[in-house]
């Protein structure tokens, strides 16, 4: 039976995790706006880092929390947006000068648009591809400089300082083909950081500069914003299925109990600890259960937690606007929501750290989704309303999953359209 159409109004955040599948479905308010009135999620399989690795069980996965999101909200679901991330995005700084040889000599939209196209080309890898183009600011005729696309602006000369942000190709396609095999077409596939930027920061951070770490179950995303835009991003390999590994490592016991007693009991600072308690674990099959002291698994998550929050240092540290962000540092995602990461992140990071949470949403299912662990699948749908009000239409065009060999082509023509 063919699926129906989705409605216009209807805007769909898909978050594919290494350890959870996240749906967000949103109707539009007006142009800043949307309430939520669905919500899907399911455990994710075949993932790895965010990288998919076993394409059937990711597809299961993915077509579970879609299936489940269209229960929840009552709407189908034919389209969504798609965050992509992970160890393999790389971020590049680069610069693009190009002459403005209009009648007028005023500069135009497609004076921006040819020296964006411009400023990509540099040498990457075969097998890297363009996610994104940031510029940073506009400066025309060496002399004045702009944070917007100076359009109208007299000038002989212009120039742009931009981020290229990169990823592995077939990774992206991968994921891509995922979503696709699942019955639903990809609006758009948007950096995660910059997803979750739209849910947890505000404008005012965004300018003054702030950090955000969003700690998930693969991987740890850093972003550093600054003057408005994304100065800076990178993956870290490490994040909360870390942690549970250690656990599970340590206490000799499953993962399930690891996850379990992880989030009930586990502190990421033992000097956070009031009443050091025993804990009664579940041990292996055929083994009795045992008691632990909370300060005995505190170390453990400390210890990993400690390796996140000091990579993470370093990479805002690359960023190199590190002693200028006055707003300091958010960290969001699953992984932040252990007891006392905001307290040892600070110690790290010398630096304030708040927990950043879903912000500008509305409808039944707000309390839903106000967690750092749906940062994300938020900020996915915040990102493609604030893209519709642009206008700006996406460049993705749908594989034919009945023409496989065209699949690398036509995901390659997506990205250097972009």
């Amino acid at each position: 039976m063919k699926k129906q159409k989705q409605e216009n109004d209807i805007i769909v955040g898909l978050d594919v995790g290494t350890t959870k599948i996240c749906v967000i479905v949103a109707r539009m308010k007006d142009d800043k706006n949307v309430d939520i009135i669905g919500v899907g999620k399911g455990p994710s399989s075949g993932l790895h880092r965010g990288i998919v690795v076993n394409p059937t069980k990711a597809e299961a996965s993915i077509r579970f929390a879609l299936e489940n999101a269209e229960q929840n909200c009552g709407t189908p679901i034919t389209s969504v947006s798609v965050g992509v991330a992970g160890h393999h995005i790389r971020c590049i700084n680069t610069s693009s000068v190009v002459g403005i040889n209009n009648a007028d000599r005023t500069i135009h939209q497609s004076d921006i648009d040819r020296i964006i196209e411009q400023a990509k080309l540099i040498r990457l890898p075969s097998d890297t591809t363009i996610v994104d183009v940031i510029p940073q600011e506009f400066i025309v005729d060496d002399r004045d400089k702009y944070e917007e696309p100076p359009i109208g602006m007299f000038g002989i000369k212009l120039e742009v300082k931009a981020n290229i942000i990169t990823g592995i190709l077939s990774s992206i396609e991968d994921l891509s083909v995922c979503v696709q095999n699942c019955g639903v077409e990809i609006d758009e596939i948007v950096l995660e950081p910059i997803a979750s930027s739209h849910a947890v920061l505000d404008d005012t951070e965004k300018k003054v500069g702030v950090a955000m770490l969003d700690i998930g179950g693969g991987t740890t995303d850093v972003a550093v914003f600054k003057k408005g835009v994304l100065k800076y991003t990178a993956g870290i390999g490490l994040a909360g299925n870390l942690v549970t590994d250690d656990i599970v490592e340590g206490l000799g016991i499953l993962n399930d109990e690891a996850e379990k007693i992880k989030k009930e009991y586990g502190y990421a600072l033992v000097d956070e600890i009031l009443n050091d308690d025993n804990i009664t674990v579940r041990a292996l099959r055929g083994q009795i259960p045992r008691t632990v002291k909370k300060s005995v698994l505190a170390r453990i998550i400390q210890a990993r937690m400690q390796d996140i929050f000091d990579l993470s240092a370093i990479e805002i540290r690359n960023s190199q606007i590190a002693n200028e962000l006055h707003a300091g540092v958010v960290i969001t995602g699953g992984g932040s929501l252990v007891r006392g990461a905001k307290e040892l992140a600070e110690y790290i990071l010398k630096s304030e750290v708040n927990l950043g949470t879903p912000q500008g949403i509305s409808g039944g299912l707000i309390k839903e989704v106000e967690s750092p662990i749906y940062a994300t699948g938020v900020g996915l749908v915040l990102h493609r309303l604030k893209n519709l009000n642009k206008g700006k239409v996406s460049a993705f065009k749908q594989i034919d999953k009945t023409n496989k060999q065209n699949i690398f082509s036509n995901v390659k023509k997506w990205f250097d359209e972009l």
